[in-house]
């Protein structure tokens, strides 16, 4: 029984040393690889679902886009579902959308705006089986100079990395527990390594997640913040060295 305790403490030790190394290789990969953004610094403010209070203007569409347009925003968050029977994008946060608004596609949206905004796609319903079909529609819709800004979101990992490896631009949203440390520890090591081996464009987080372990952990990746709310949040995250977009829930003052 001691021989099999004292074996199994080796083998126990070596697996943590194991890890230890992996972590610290597979960070150093990443720093070596990073590469930096094309958003300009002053183009670095764009807004949550459009300028809207869900009462005479909805939250995802196009009164609220052309009333971010209208305050000299750089870009828009916005919420698409793609949807099989139409072999489209509908632009919602829900599914049916809960205000009953008629539907607005996303080919809508670029017709309007083309390059006049930079565009952050939550992409809601993104996974392994429908990842094909997405990339050929977003093939089919976005030409080149409007695909230059237009950033795909999703906490998918794989369906991700898939249109990635088709030449999108990329955010993986981090999402992450800091109270566990154990957990804390290899969840991070699972991202870092969707990072590795996905290659994604940026890191996609909430505002009330972005602590100092965020921005220490995930250094090498150009990082996009949403649900900001005030401007003194604004503020201290433009501090940040690797912020490269910061998506705000308020109205900005006149530039």
């Amino acid at each position: 029984m001691k021989k099999f305790l004292g074996l199994t403490v080796k083998i126990g030790v070596l697996l943590l040393l194991l890890i230890g190394v992996y972590s610290m290789v597979l960070r150093w990969s990443l720093h070596q690889r990073a590469t930096p953004i094309s958003i300009p610094k002053e183009s670095s403010l764009w807004i949550h679902r459009g300028l809207y209070d869900n009462k005479q203007v909805f939250e995802n569409t196009i009164p609220a886009f052309d009333s971010a347009l209208h305050q000299h925003l750089k870009g828009i968050e916005l919420d698409v579902f793609y949807v099989d029977s139409l072999k489209d994008f509908v632009v919602t946060h829900d599914m049916p959308n809960k205000y009953n608004l008629p539907t607005l596609r996303l080919t809508d949206i670029i017709e309007r705006y083309g390059t006049q905004f930079y565009y952050w796609l939550d992409l809601k319903n993104l996974n392994s089986d429908n990842q094909e079909a997405i990339a050929l529609r977003f093939k089919a819709i976005l030409s080149t100079p409007v695909e230059e800004k237009v950033f795909i979101e999703s906490g998918h990992a794989s369906a991700l990395g898939y249109l990635t490896s088709q030449h999108f631009q990329t955010l993986y949203w981090v999402q992450y527990e800091r109270h566990n440390v154990i957990k804390c520890f290899f969840k991070k090591l699972y991202i870092h390594t969707c990072f590795w081996r996905y290659n994604y464009t940026g890191a996609s987080i909430g505002a009330v997640m972005a602590d100092e372990d965020f921005f220490n952990a995930f250094d090498y990746i150009p990082q996009f913040i949403f649900h900001i709310y005030t401007p003194a949040e604004l503020e201290k995250f433009k501090q940040k060295k690797n912020t490269s977009v910061h998506l705000i829930d308020f109205i900005p003052n006149p530039s």
